[in-house]
């Protein structure tokens, strides 16, 4: 998991490196809506997801209580 983190982080850097030579508006005869800034946005939002879930201190994902049974997993 820390691996693809280090990847996404460098692929971070490639994305803001490009966007100084991008133009933030799409080409208006363009087929595609995606552009490297959305690009950027999917990649920070992706880290972040990554970030909370290997972080340092262990959380509960699921904590189900009923009278005959209890479910609990608990992420570390």
């Amino acid at each position: 998991m820390y691996i693809f983190e280090e990847l996404l982080d460098c692929f971070l850097d490639l994305l803001t490196v490009l966007c100084f030579f991008v133009t933030k508006v799409p080409e208006p005869n363009s087929s595609s809506r995606i552009t490297i800034y959305s690009i950027k946005a999917l990649v920070i939002i992706v880290m972040k997801l990554l970030d909370s879930l290997t972080g340092d201190e262990p959380y509960d994902l699921v904590d189900i209580t009923t009278d005959k049974a209890k479910v609990l997993i608990k992420v570390r």
